[in-house]
């Protein structure tokens, strides 16, 4: 036989295994996916359980996602199962037996066989096709009816992965939380003013701080720093009511994404830029609503077991020194306030004031 001829069959018999492999890849990955389900629905509780024993209150919807989600699938996963490893699943062995017929001419045709290896291509050809096809159908109406519970994992693991990651960053935080103070979220990010400075957002029921981390030199030999040590110094602290607005944009001279926070005027402080990740900004922007729309509050009071009860509607706080009522707006947050006329520190209950118990 001419080479160009050996060249045809063998570009024929690629076409072939081609089919092949796709069918097999996507009889693979239902499979995948299946599994994937399977060990999502063990290890999401047990995920969310390590973060709430760590004192991780707020996102009180992944309890409630979670447990509807592993009751659909307990439904719905028999039927599904059922329809793979009874239909599908057994189409891998079709694959194979074809498989091993391509690889039989492949090796005739290179010891000059090649009129039974064009007298059989056809036949193999028509057959490899057609399993494509069927393949393809089965497996598309069944990554039909598992994308939703793919589609609620992915929503749960993201959301989760943020809990973790908070409660990480938490416990390298040089401050204490306060009482009533429960984490809701940390980023790790960089503030772009002036002094520019690495380091972590945290927000928390009360409280927006910026901790700023710089490594301290603690030994030296030859002039190469053998010994270091960060250390960790917190460089914005406001009430999270303090907080005008949260909104996504660029940062410095090149087109890094961050965030911009506002300050309520009266404090007179400036816009702060911090450069984060473009994700690390939209999740910024809808934990800081969150919070201050009170939703985060009652996520923590009922994770943890607290009563609510509906704030005074007026609320008159007195200096304990002069007995002079403070007049200037109290923020969500906010601990402590100083006398406007002899300037006494006074303390404040910030759970009574935004009706926790």
């Amino acid at each position: 036989m001419a080479q160009t001829d050996r060249d045809a069959l063998y570009a024929r018999l690629r076409s072939i295994e081609s089919d092949l492999a796709n069918a097999s890849w996507a009889i693979s990955d239902v499979e995948r996916k299946l599994s994937s389900i399977d060990g999502a629905m063990s290890s999401l509780p047990s995920r969310l359980a390590t973060i709430r024993e760590r004192g991780y209150a707020a996102m009180g919807h992944l309890e409630k996602s979670i447990d509807l989600l592993a009751k659909k699938w307990a439904e719905a996963s028999p039927a599904i199962k059922q329809s793979f490893y009874g239909s599908v699943q057994p189409l891998t062995a079709q694959i194979r037996a074809l498989q091993s017929e391509v690889q039989g001419l492949r090796a005739g045709a290179a010891l000059g066989g090649t009129v039974l290896g064009w007298a059989s291509v056809g036949r193999i050809s028509a057959e490899a096709s057609a399993l494509r096809a069927r393949v393809f159908a089965e497996t598309s109406r069944i990554n039909a009816s598992i994308g939703e519970f793919l589609g609620g994992i992915e929503a749960i693991d993201r959301d989760l992965k943020i809990a973790e990651n908070t409660m990480r960053l938490f416990s390298y935080a040089s401050f204490p939380l306060k009482p009533g103070e429960s984490p809701v979220l940390a980023i790790e990010g960089k503030i772009m003013t002036k002094e520019k400075c690495d380091g972590t957002l945290y927000f928390t029921n009360q409280r927006f701080i910026f901790e700023g981390t710089r490594e301290a030199v603690l030994e030296k030999k030859l002039f190469i720093a053998t010994k270091k040590r960060v250390e960790r110094m917190v460089l914005v602290e406001q009430p999270i009511g303090a907080l005008q607005g949260i909104s996504k944009g660029r940062v410095g001279l090149v087109a890094w994404t961050g965030i911009y926070i506002r300050f309520k005027p009266e404090l007179g402080l400036e816009e702060m830029p911090f450069d984060v990740k473009g994700w690390e900004a939209d999740v910024i922007t809808r934990f800081f609503q969150y919070i201050v729309g009170g939703e985060a509050d009652r996520d923590i009071a009922a994770i943890k077991g607290i009563a609510q009860k509906e704030a005074p509607a007026l609320m008159v706080i007195r200096c304990p020194n002069c007995g002079a009522p403070y007049t200037r707006e109290i923020y969500k947050g906010q601990t402590s306030v100083q006398c406007e006329y002899c300037g006494t520190s006074i303390l404040i209950n910030p759970e009574a004031l935004h009706g926790t118990a």
